[in-house]
């Protein structure tokens, strides 16, 4: 699973790169479900240095639209606070 979800990250982090607009919530989700796994792996502070990535990410989304960007700013704060 860690293997896939960090390949995951890194498609999603290529696309984000070439369309930011299309594909950074996609990289946010990607980032939270790899911190989760390497959480789960007690992989710790690795798994807080992806979520982070994911919270940043989606602050500026949320700001940007928070009607449809609002829910994934809560369930990354939750994901990085269960870390």
């Amino acid at each position: 699973a860690l293997a896939r979800a960090e390949e995951a990250v890194g498609i999603y982090r290529s696309l984000a790169k070439a369309r930011p607009d299309a594909f950074l919530p996609d990289l946010a989700m990607a980032l939270n479900n790899f911190a989760a796994t390497l959480s789960d792996l007690g992989r710790l502070e690795e798994a807080l240095t992806r979520a982070e990535e994911a919270l940043r990410i989606r602050r500026q989304l949320a700001e940007a639209r928070p009607d449809a960007f609002l829910p994934d700013l809560a369930a990354s704060l939750n994901n990085s606070a269960n870390m």
